[in-house]
């Protein structure tokens, strides 16, 4: 059994997506977890389950006011929170800036006066990079964003590596590609697609030969935690793509959708997103695969599939 003090983590942005599934996931492999949200506690319904264990710590506050005690004491740092909705970017792009940005900032700082902590790791995102300069997409490939969200996260992760080569903070990044499954973000482009082909309307896809790269979020938790239980010295100064490797473009994904639904609906096409034209998914996964041991399950149709199934039980529930 490893030292309690290495069996603890904190969570931040654990009410949401990613966040919840990697509490329950931490918790059922003997971890003791905090996890600060800025959800009040009756309303994190993700943390049902977490909010019941023993083991579990719940943090009601913003990542701007996370403080040093708030890390004190647990060896790693799972930096999951923000504004994660591409659209709300182009709306309000210094939000979301300041949301992402100063909130990884925030979140550094306080790792830097607490000490103790020997990993500190950061959820990357594949809107990092938009029209790549070459392909397939690696972990050296330089930050290209194309929009206000990718130029936030991309900002935060050279904010990740700056403390790492200033202050010594042991930086792990991880990036995935668009994650979908149960519980998943709503304005994510697959819940709206797949809700709208359940309730018989039309989907809507805003460009077309833009490319995603479709990870299911049971593959994605799996990457986090072997990152989490690597030996440091293994991923501290890393980046790790994990996604499930494989580029589709979203029209083919649209129509995954409508067969997943079973509704034959129309399928209509607008516009692309601003800087969106030229997007590529691309990515290797090779150095996952190599150095953490990472091996996706769930291909894209499956994934899409399971996610139908439980919007079906949303739409069932009214």
């Amino acid at each position: 059994m490893k030292d309690m003090d290495t069996r603890r983590v904190l969570i931040t942005g654990a009410a949401g997506f990613g966040g919840s599934r990697l509490a329950d996931a931490l918790l059922a492999h003997g971890y003791a977890v905090t996890g600060l949200d800025s959800t009040a506690p009756l309303e994190a319904d993700s943390l049902r389950s977490a909010m019941r264990h023993p083991d579990f710590q719940y943090l009601w506050k913003s990542v701007h006011d996370i403080r040093p005690e708030d890390v004190s004491g647990r060896s790693i740092v799972a930096h999951m929170a923000a504004q994660a909705d591409v659209p709300f970017g182009f709306a309000s792009p210094r939000y979301m800036t300041m949301q992402n940005v100063d909130g990884a900032v925030a979140v550094l700082e306080a790792a830097r006066l607490a000490g103790g902590v020997s990993k500190l790791i950061y959820a990357g995102s594949a809107s990092e990079i938009g029209r790549p300069l070459y392909l397939p997409i690696d972990e050296d490939h330089p930050l290209t964003p194309h929009n206000p969200y990718g130029f936030s996260k991309a900002a935060a992760e050279l904010a990740v590596w700056a403390w790492h080569r200033s202050y010594g903070i042991p930086a792990v990044v991880m990036r995935n590609g668009t994650v979908v499954g149960p519980n998943m973000r709503r304005e994510v482009f697959i819940f709206k697609w797949l809700w709208n082909a359940l309730h018989g309307r039309p989907i809507v896809v805003e460009g077309g030969r833009q490319t995603r790269d479709i990870t299911y979020i049971e593959d994605m938790i799996d990457a986090w935690i072997l990152a989490i239980e690597a030996p440091e010295d293994m991923v501290v100064g890393r980046k790790f793509q994990a996604s499930y490797g494989e580029e589709r473009a979203v029209e083919e994904l649209a129509e995954m959708c409508r067969e997943a639904a079973g509704a034959d609906v129309p399928i209509e096409y607008a516009g692309y997103r601003p800087g969106e034209e030229g997007m590529r998914e691309a990515f290797s996964i090779e150095r996952a695969r190599r150095e953490l041991g990472y091996a996706p399950r769930v291909a894209p149709r499956e994934a899409i599939a399971l996610t139908a199934e439980w919007a079906r039980i949303l739409m069932q529930r009214g």
